[in-house]
């Protein structure tokens, strides 16, 4: 059985399973009869559309969760894309909590794994790449606003990486190469040694009687200014250059700019 005809009888069983479990609920919010009849057909276009992004072992668990559940109310699709997720994915607020423990670490330890490897498992990857983001924020003190930054950014790109079915990975932390702190040890020589290396050096100076030329003395010269990095597009300005910007660079485009694109395109 091909991978597209096993979702698709995935999802006749996931509608038969909420025509069984919440018969009237469903039958009320998807009528089969009368003029506000719902085509089972639209209904599997919708939850199929729900469940994009999600794994095969993610489905699997959301509909043991779905039979097992005591809840009366029916879960709509987004919901039972949830139970799907789990809590394979920290949310905004978590990670910004585990974030902020990340900065207080002095020295990182591994967690030894059942199977005898080590690892890291103080902060996922994506907070650690959010944190970055904003640690200049922190830095100056402005809490508040890099709270409010971390969790718009991690939100979009937890969406984005859940869309494409990806789990939650912790960051390992850069094997530090040990430095070897060997020192030279200095052999001092004989003052008549030294006076014969120096008198050997003043020799081969000497070209055809003349003294050797002075010594350049070396001048500092004044750093010159550091030209300012050209800006993109100002986002507010140039709304439409500025997107094209964010998809050339694979960032994402922040939801006030394309409110601004979507009201002049009005």
């Amino acid at each position: 059985m091909t991978e597209l005809a096993s979702f698709d009888s995935y999802l006749k069983e996931l509608i038969a399973a909420y025509r069984t479990k919440y018969a009237v609920q469903f039958n009320k919010n998807f009528p089969v009869e009368g003029k506000n009849a719902v085509p089972m057909q639209i209904v599997e276009q919708h939850l199929a559309k729900a469940l994009v992004g999600v794994t095969p072992n993610q489905l699997q668990r959301g509909l043991a969760l779905f039979y097992a559940s005591t809840n009366t109310y029916m879960p709509n699709f987004a919901e039972f894309r949830a139970m799907c997720m789990g809590d394979d994915w920290w949310s905004a607020e978590k990670a910004w909590v585990k974030a902020c423990e990340y900065t207080q670490i002095t020295q990182h330890k591994k967690v030894k794994l059942p199977d005898g490897r080590e690892q890291n498992q103080e902060i996922t990857t994506l907070a650690k790449f959010v944190l970055d983001q904003v640690y200049s924020l922190i830095q100056d003190g402005e809490m508040y606003k890099a709270k409010m930054e971390f969790i718009k950014v991690y939100d979009e790109y937890k969406a984005e990486a859940q869309l494409k079915g990806k789990v939650q990975a912790w960051y390992q932390e850069p094997i530090l190469l040990a430095q070897k702190n060997e020192q030279k040890v200095h052999i001092p020589v004989s003052n008549d040694e030294a006076q014969k290396h120096l008198q050997s050096l003043m020799e081969r100076l000497k070209i055809n009687g003349r003294k050797p030329a002075p010594v350049q003395k070396l001048k500092a010269k004044e750093k010159e200014p550091e030209l300012k990095q050209e800006l993109g597009p100002d986002p507010f300005d140039n709304p439409h250059e500025y997107a094209e910007m964010c998809r050339r660079e694979g960032m994402p485009i922040p939801r006030n700019i394309l409110r601004l694109i979507e009201g002049a395109n009005v």
